[in-house]
């Protein structure tokens, strides 16, 4: 997450009171509670960063849910379509199961219509013995009626063993029948028990589901109005920090602008005193004092590893542009009033200007006593400051990496010369450079 302009101007607020020796206690309160209201926004920020992550995972199982509910729902779908076929099959059945009851009452009407013909015959036997078997037969004297009744007699046993036969038979065909029935029956009721446990059991799970489903869109949505709140506060927090903001920065011009009259009235004093001394004598002017060299940059600031921290670079990175170092970190400064918190690079007017390792750009604007400044914020509250360029190539919010190019070297430096003022802080606090970056 891009870190807000409102850093940069901070920070560049506080360099300016730097700039003009604006003393601790003009500037410290607003500084202090800038620097509070920072760290609860930051709070507030981790807090934001945390909930979304969180409602991605709810949103992840809010899907996930979803996904289950779907299947549990096409589940029961499919169940009550199996059961529905069950009941059109047991349906059928029952159909089929009338006809054979029909057919099973039609047989025991042959049956029952049989077994009435055989008792008949049983019975005549019982009464007339063998009067109308065998005797009349063996008593006939025409040989020809004979024969026929012989023939008549072989028929008529047949028509009897055929009757017993069917009589057989048909019980044979009731039993199997009555048996078939009996199966269809059981069967179709233990599938129908079967698929209504099995729907009910759908059911219930997806019940179940849709409570779970129900649950996370509550927490979800939950969550959202928690982010919208901590949003909201983050808003005003910032709109604070911007007045406080402002306020610092409005304050030290105030007091850059009351030094600046200040020594431009001493010097009108002075000019407005005699030329000329007691006897007659003009006084000698002092010569001006000029910086003096600390070393010669040879090479530029190259590309740095990623993923390491920036106080891990310490020692290995390279100055963000070639040429003369001039003015030693902690020393007096040769126009005096202040001591130097950075180095002053010579360079030739239009020289690009690399970051010395990869951070975010924080500040990227005109600034009063810095010309055209540039700050690249590397984490952990360390910062690098380009000052004097002649045009800025970034933004603020752009990522940038060690060896980029950010910004083209301007004239009127120190003493008026081309070049690049640069600085490295922690904590708002200056660091020498060159405990921090080697020469080549």
């Amino acid at each position: 997450m891009p870190r807000p302009r409102f850093c940069g101007l901070f920070v560049c607020a506080w360099f300016v009171g730097a700039l003009w020796c604006v003393s601790p206690a003009q500037a410290q309160p607003p500084s202090g509670q800038i620097d509070e209201h920072r760290s609860d926004l930051a709070d507030l920020k981790q807090r934001i960063r945390d909930l979304q992550q969180e409602m991605a995972r709810t949103e992840a199982s809010r899907s996930e849910a979803a996904k289950a509910l779907a299947e549990a729902e096409r589940a029961v779908s499919r169940a009550a379509r199996e059961l529905a076929q069950l009941e059109a099959e047991r349906k059928d059945a029952e159909k089929k199961l009338g006809v054979l009851e029909a057919e099973q009452r039609e047989t025991a009407g042959r049956i029952d219509s049989r077994r009435s013909e055989l008792g008949e015959w049983l019975r005549r036997q019982y009464v007339h013995g063998a009067a109308d078997g065998v005797a009349p037969l063996l008593s006939a004297r025409d040989p020809n009626q004979l024969a026929r009744d012989a023939h008549y007699l072989e028929h008529l046993g047949r028509a009897r063993v055929a009757l017993i036969d069917g009589l057989r038979a048909d019980m044979r065909e009731t039993q199997r029948r009555a048996e078939e029935i009996q199966q269809r029956r059981d069967r179709l009721a233990i599938l129908e028990d079967e698929q209504r446990a099995r729907r009910k059991s759908l059911e219930h799970e997806q019940q179940q589901r849709k409570q779970v489903l129900a649950r996370v869109a509550g927490e979800l949505q939950a969550q959202k109005k928690a982010v919208g709140s901590l949003q909201q506060d983050e808003k005003r927090l910032g709109q604070v920090i911007d007045t406080l903001v402002k306020r610092a920065r409005a304050q030290a011009e105030r007091e850059a602008a009351r030094l600046l009259a200040a020594q431009r009235e001493a010097e009108r004093k002075a000019a407005e005193q005699p030329a000329a001394s007691a006897a007659g004598h003009a006084r000698p002017s002092l010569p001006r004092r000029v910086e003096p060299v600390v070393g010669e940059v040879r090479a530029a600031a190259a590309p740095t590893p990623s993923g390491v921290r920036f106080k891990d670079l310490r020692g290995q990175m390279r100055f963000p542009v070639r040429g003369e170092l001039v003015g030693r970190f902690g020393a007096q400064r040769a126009e005096g009033g202040t001591t130097w918190k950075g180095v002053f690079i010579r360079a030739g007017s239009g020289m690009e200007v690399r970051a010395i390792a990869g951070g975010e750009v924080v500040f990227s604007d005109w600034l009063r006593g810095y010309g055209n400044l540039i700050i690249v914020d590397h984490g952990s509250d360390y910062l690098s400051i380009y000052g004097n360029n002649d045009t800025l190539l970034r933004d603020v919010g752009e990522r940038v990496g060690g060896g980029d190019v950010i910004a083209s070297v301007g004239a009127g430096g120190v003493g008026n010369e081309s070049g690049l003022y640069f600085e490295i802080r922690h904590g708002g606090q200056p660091l020498d450079p060159m405990q921090w970056v080697r020469l080549n």
